[in-house]
């Protein structure tokens, strides 16, 4: 059986046999946190080992491949990935590969590890575009095209246009993905952002729209102005689970990837620290997880924790706030009450009131979308959220590029940037595997 939950409310949806999946929950804009997220059968642990590519390895963990069965038509799931490919090899010269993973020895070696225990590197900086974004475009741009192959035909009338909010990356890997399909996309982005990315994106053919704030409008105007399209018939092909809840299906396989090469040499991670912008990226490890614990890859759930800078924190006061109230509350033996917490969103998360500023601005956002996944993930597995000062965030680029040659950006360096301000004060012990994503080229 497939189908689709909502984690914020629990209402189960059907999937329907072609054409579109919903892509956000029925009770959605009811003030609540909603994500409608795929329910799957238990995937294989490691997935198709044979496979090099991300979507075609852990096919089974995607609701595309599983509707392709259903309809007792396999081969279009692999014809579509394999296309989409192709066109977006030709388009920018990179293909979706695995990605490297490595224990960097002057890594392990600053934070006192043991060689029996390693910091441990997923590199992202190769992807298309540039960074781990385009593994959760690719993911929607699959089920897009699937829906329309189980269909059986296309309509006449152009199909309806993207739409995405981002200060670069996840524009330029929507764009990527879009072109290779030969979609229209509109972009939304901040009057900052970077020259290259914007000239990329203009070569790639999206739309582009500059967002100003607005005196008196809370919140970030390249999401509300995306919302706004989508409200006039845009499709969601964006990087937060509330908006598209498939987002999350692609992200997740960065993560497999690193826990099945750890579980093939017969280390077990102690902590998984990830850098939080939408927060879509930690929601899609956080899954990973989950599975992995399911399915026997991980034997026991290490520890989770997020990172964000001093410059713009919302998931650390959102988690603040929650732990101070279920302090106060009786003891209970079972997990706080979800969907309570849910219902209430907006008792947690808001926007943060001033205008962020960092090097790591490609987690600037002024809200965590994907919130209430990760605070679940930290509660969980007994992490927390890391606030990052500014100085650790430049320190971690530097060190960064000198202990391992790749060429980061500080967003993409801003995990091991928590690391560092975690090990401040809670050092890690010499024998703990601690696995860090490195999510985004220096341009």
């Amino acid at each position: 059986m497939i189908g689709l939950r909502c984690l914020g409310c629990g209402r189960e949806v059907s999937v329907p046999a072609s054409g579109s999946v919903p892509f956000v929950c029925p009770h959605a804009g009811d003030g609540g946190d909603h994500v409608l997220l795929p329910v799957l059968p238990t995937p294989s642990p490691r997935g198709q080992e044979q496979q090099s590519q991300p979507f075609l390895r852990f096919a089974d963990r995607m609701l595309a491949f599983h509707r392709c069965q259903i309809a007792n038509r396999p081969q279009v799931y692999s014809d579509v990935v394999q296309s989409l490919d192709e066109r977006i090899m030709a388009l920018c010269g990179h293909s979706f590969q695995q990605t490297p993973f490595l224990r960097s020895d002057s890594l392990s070696q600053h934070f006192g590890l043991h060689e029996r225990g390693g910091i441990w590197i997923k590199d992202e900086t190769n992807n298309p575009g540039g960074s781990h974004k385009g593994r959760h475009l690719f993911g929607l741009m699959v089920e897009l095209l699937v829906g329309e192959a189980l269909a059986g035909q296309r309509s006449s009338a152009p199909p309806p246009a993207l739409a995405i909010a981002s200060c670069g990356n996840a524009a330029l890997a929507a764009a990527v993905v879009a072109c290779a399909a030969a979609r229209r996309l509109l972009v939304f982005i901040p009057a900052d952002a970077e020259p290259s990315v914007v000239r990329s994106l203009r070569e790639l053919s999206a739309e582009i729209t500059i967002c100003h704030r607005q005196q008196g409008e809370p919140g970030d105007p390249c999401y509300l102005r995306f919302q706004e399209a989508v409200r006039n018939g845009a499709i969601p092909f964006c990087c937060q689970g509330p908006d598209n809840g498939l987002t999350i299906e692609g992200g997740q396989t960065l993560l497999v990837e690193a826990l099945a090469d750890l579980a093939a040499i017969g280390r077990t991670p102690s902590r998984v620290m990830v850098q939080v912008g939408g927060g879509a990226l930690a929601s899609a490890c956080a899954l990973a997880m989950e599975t992995a614990l399911q399915t026997g890859l991980l034997p026991e759930r290490p520890r989770f924790y997020t990172a964000q800078t001093e410059s713009v924190a919302p998931l650390d006061r959102a988690y603040q706030r929650l732990m101070a109230e279920l302090h106060d509350a009786a003891p209970a033996t079972n997990e706080p009450d979800w969907y309570q917490i849910a219902a209430h969103k907006r008792h947690y998360m808001w926007p943060w009131e001033s205008v962020p500023h960092s090097a790591a601005h490609g987690i600037l956002d002024d809200e965590t979308y994907d919130w209430l996944a990760l605070v679940q993930a930290m509660i969980r597995s007994n992490g927390r959220p890391v606030v990052v000062p500014e100085v650790n965030i430049l320190a971690a680029q530097s060190l960064a590029r000198n202990a391992t040659g790749i060429a980061v950006s500080a967003t993409g360096s801003a995990g091991l940037a928590g690391l560092l301000t975690l090990h401040e004060k809670e050092p890690l012990s010499p024998l703990e595997n601690v696995v860090c994503l490195f999510t985004g080229v220096m341009r």
